[in-house]
């Protein structure tokens, strides 16, 4: 038996021990699945991995450049938060910048470079004048603004800031704060500019002077002045619209630019400026129901001024707004209103310059008579249809606008003398307004 058995044991000769081997090992690869499938579903570590990719996700989207290119490696880097709930957004990354902040920046920059470069032109005006009316002749002050237009210290500012004045102070705002006595060399009540010299020998750098013929509803302005005499002040906004009409106190004003630029009394004279620092107006009036600033302001346009500097060498060379009565002049001491206004009987076109050549006009400028009145000034004092009016009290008419601005305000049997171009001659004619019938 036992060589039987033997025989079956040769026969069966096969080692177990490799199969004890994989047994042991499968063994433990079951044993730790299972371990690291109890640890895979704990809940502290699953919120905890969860929390981990929302960050790493949060992080290389708040770094995708706007092209949808992927960012450099080192933007990507998650930053680990030391809590492990943590729902916080990531913080960017140091020295970044969105493009709306530059912007914001540069916008800002822009009108800090705008107001170092006018603020130094904008002057404060201070007059006296007796008040009669007191009946101590008591003195009364009026602030407004100005600015600088030369090099030798002329001053631009409105007619109303210094009507009626006795005396007049300009304080400059420069390196060093002065104050000068000035002197009126030129005003114009029908257009409301009054031209100032300081009585100094000092040089002085002038405003520089825009186009306001390029003015458009939504530029971006900037007011400077003294509302309520406090100088130098700055404020900020919009045109709001262009072209616009108004009539204060018997002064009529066209082509007026309209912005909300807050301005109040004592700005009156100050400039206008757009974003490169160049005046494209001068601050002048406000509609104001309540007397204060109400979010409508006008300021006369640039290029109306460059003509008035013109006459003095100083330079090389719409639609109608509400009522007047709500409308204020901004000088502290609004002007004297006017009287009823007189007639003169005529209605007039502009002339340009085949008009100009084909009447063999001197110069392009005046305005063409297109009909006169029965029974008026104009017609008894021998202007006819087809004149053209050239001059008024001496004073050159450059345009039909400006014809407007030098009759407004005329009084009844006020005398004028006309420069009247007339069938291919120079007339002078002498004329006395009337009062407008009916």
């Amino acid at each position: 038996m036992f060589k039987l058995f033997q025989k079956d044991v040769d026969f069966c000769d096969v080692s177990l021990t490799p199969w004890l081997i994989i047994l042991v090992c499968c063994s433990v690869v079951v044993l730790g699945w299972g371990i690291y499938r109890q640890d895979e579903l704990d809940p502290d570590l699953l919120a905890e991995k969860l929390n981990q990719t929302v960050q790493d996700r949060a992080m290389l989207l708040a770094n995708l450049p706007a092209d949808g290119r992927q960012a450099p490696l080192q933007w990507q880097q998650p930053v680990r938060q030391p809590a492990r709930y943590s729902t916080s957004p990531p913080s960017p990354p140091a020295g970044g910048m969105s493009a709306g902040t530059s912007s914001l920046h540069f916008l800002q920059n822009a009108f800090k470079r705008a107001i170092e470069s006018v603020r130094p032109v904008v002057v404060h005006i201070k007059s006296t004048k007796v008040n009669a009316g007191t009946g101590r002749g008591q003195p009364l002050e009026s602030v407004g603004s100005g600015i600088i237009v030369s090099p030798r210290g002329h001053i631009l500012t409105n007619y109303h800031v210094i009507a009626n004045a006795h005396t007049i102070y300009v304080s400059v705002y420069g390196t060093v704060h002065r104050t000068y006595r000035a002197w009126v060399i030129d005003h114009h009540e029908e257009t409301d500019l009054t031209l100032l010299q300081m009585d100094t020998d000092g040089i002085f750098t002038p405003a520089e002077l825009g186009n306001s013929d390029l003015v458009e509803a939504g530029d971006m302005v900037l007011a400077i002045g003294s509302p309520f005499g406090m100088d130098q002040t700055v404020t900020s906004g919009i045109v709001s619209s262009v072209g616009k009409t108004l009539v204060i106190d018997g002064v009529r004003y066209e082509n007026m630019i309209q912005t909300d630029a807050p301005i109040n009394r004592g700005s009156s004279g100050g400039p206008l400026v757009n974003i490169e620092g160049e005046v494209i107006g001068i601050n002048t009036a406000i509609y104001s129901p309540t007397g204060v600033f109400s979010g409508t302001a006008f300021a006369m346009p640039v290029n109306r001024v460059r003509r008035f500097l013109a006459a003095h060498n100083i330079l090389l060379t719409g639609n109608a707004g509400p009522f007047a009565a709500n409308f204020q002049r901004m000088g502290a001491e609004p002007a004297p209103a006017a009287g009823p206004r007189g007639w003169l009987g005529v209605e007039i076109q502009p002339v340009d310059q085949t008009t100009a050549l084909h009447m063999g006009l001197p110069y392009i400028g005046g305005v063409l008579i297109n009909r006169v009145s029965e029974n008026s000034p104009a017609s008894d004092n021998g202007v006819k249809r087809g004149d053209v009016i050239l001059e008024i009290n001496d004073i050159e008419i450059l345009d039909h606008e400006h014809f407007g601005r030098l009759m407004a305000g005329r009084q009844i049997a006020e005398p004028l003398k006309l420069l009247v171009f007339s069938g291919k001659e120079l007339k002078e004619l002498f004329v006395t307004l009337s009062q407008l019938p009916g």
